[in-house]
């Protein structure tokens, strides 16, 4: 019999699953308009190379690292609060003409906000 938990952590994991998905994928296809309902005002980001960004991603910005192929597996939700999860994951990313192909260890803080899960925070560390 599952637990209370269980079942939770399975809804939040399925709801959050499908907006990350839809995130990257705005971000594959260059449109920015899933950062805009996905990614919170107030988001902050660590990303692999140090650099802080604060605020949603720029089309600029998404221009600057395009990619055209991403796998997230080992997703894993955990809750930290009523509407709070930790969220990570690996990205097997692949950019443009193949050139490079890369793995990153991905940490996000997610919140529930109005009904919807929101990226509020985002590391990224690259794997070697």
């Amino acid at each position: 019999m599952e637990t209370a938990q269980e079942v939770l952590i399975q809804e939040w994991t399925e709801a959050i699953s499908a907006r990350l998905v839809a995130q990257w994928e705005g971000w594959k296809n260059q449109d920015p308009a899933p950062n805009n309902v996905i990614v919170a005002d107030d988001f902050n980001s660590f990303s692999p190379d140090g650099s802080r960004h604060t605020g949603r991603p720029t089309a600029q910005q998404m221009s600057e690292q395009p990619i055209t192929a991403y796998k997230l597996p080992q997703l894993r939700v955990v809750p930290v609060g009523a509407d709070a999860a930790l969220v990570t994951y690996f990205a097997d990313v692949k950019t443009p003409g193949d050139i490079a192909e890369f793995q990153m260890a991905v940490g996000e803080f997610w919140v529930k906000r109005n009904g919807q899960w929101l990226i509020h925070g985002f590391s990224g560390t690259l794997m070697k």
